[in-house]
């Protein structure tokens, strides 16, 4: 059977599209259409922030988060954004430069410390990051060491469905992690555990996967 070579470039066309909006939800071009699933309103929300607050996004990319945030705390707030890819906090500082945000710190963290301030953090969250940290226990205790007491910890990632009873490191492998790993790492490092939320939201169209929600907190 022959195709024409506009069939087939169309084709073609169509596949590169679909897999590159497969792959890609993080940078600014993605970021509009996040917003029609992430709940990153909800986010916030669990965070238990508000004007004035001192806030980390850890594993920042490029600032969906970190956007949202910094209208979150307000001109007397404070954002820090934290990661370990210079490239990308690169793209976030021309992100910010060019709105004229000014009330966030942008820190070049380790694959292990996040460098944040001891005991000065209202709330910290990871969104879509936290398995891609190979030393749990020492980022988790870096973290609770930064966040006061009574302060927020949140937790969201992503897991598909054929993966869940895989073991930790091949669902590393596949950038995803089961709920039960998380609430265990921060059980173990001496966080109570306010809310659990498995699915939090569905983003099988987008990723092939669903995300669940952990609260935790400082006490």
């Amino acid at each position: 059977m022959k195709y024409s070579f506009a069939f087939v470039f169309t084709i073609l066309s169509f596949y590169s599209f679909a897999q590159d909006q497969w792959k890609n939800v993080y940078t600014e071009s993605a970021w509009n259409e996040r917003d029609k699933w992430q709940k990153a309103d909800e986010l916030i929300r669990q965070l238990n922030i508000k004007s004035g607050s001192k806030v980390a996004d850890v594993g920042s990319h490029e600032g969906y988060m970190t956007m949202k945030l910094s209208a979150a705390v307000g001109n007397t707030g404070k954002v820090l954004a934290v990661d370990v890819s210079q490239s990308k906090l690169d793209k976030l500082k021309d992100h910010l430069t060019k709105r004229g945000i000014s009330n966030v710190e942008l820190i070049k963290g380790d694959y292990d410390n996040p460098k944040l301030p001891l005991n000065a953090l209202d709330a910290v969250i990871i969104l879509d990051s936290y398995h891609e940290m190979d030393g749990h226990d020492k980022i988790l205790q870096h973290i609770k060491a930064s966040i006061k007491h009574g302060g927020r910890l949140l937790l969201c990632e992503p897991i598909a469905d054929e993966r869940r009873k895989l073991i930790r490191k091949d669902q590393e492998a596949k950038h995803e992690l089961s709920i039960s790993f998380a609430l265990e790492d921060l059980l173990k490092a001496g966080f109570t555990i306010l809310k659990q939320q498995d699915p939090f939201v569905d983003r099988s169209q987008e990723k092939g996967d669903k995300m669940w929600l952990i609260v935790a907190v400082k006490k």
